[in-house]
């Protein structure tokens, strides 16, 4: 096996680099040309935001481990659990609704 090639064997330490002639730079595209990659749209979905304890999302994280899910499982059985208490029908009920004709 040969030995590696030293990084610092390469650098000449007493001489100052000489400037290269400055390249002429491309002109920066239109922001509005350049479009960030969207996810598939769905109507009937809401993003939303949680904010948590630290706590409470390690303890989420590690009953998600534990019962091979999901945070967002979880989350979503949390939901469920107060549209039931409210007289409303769960997530996956309106969603069944939702596809019958």
């Amino acid at each position: 096996m040969t030995k590696r090639p030293s990084l610092v064997a390469g650098l000449h330490l007493n001489q100052m680099p000489t400037p290269e002639p400055a390249a002429p730079t491309p002109a920066p595209e239109p922001a509005a040309a350049v479009k960030p990659p969207s996810r598939k749209a769905t109507p009937d979905i809401v993003h939303t935001s949680v904010y948590l304890p630290k706590q409470a999302h390690r303890k989420l994280k590690e009953i998600a481990f534990h019962t091979d899910k999901k945070v967002h499982d979880l989350i979503m059985e949390g939901i469920d659990e107060v549209l039931k208490r409210y007289g409303h029908p769960t997530s996956g009920e309106m969603k069944a609704s939702a596809k019958a004709p």
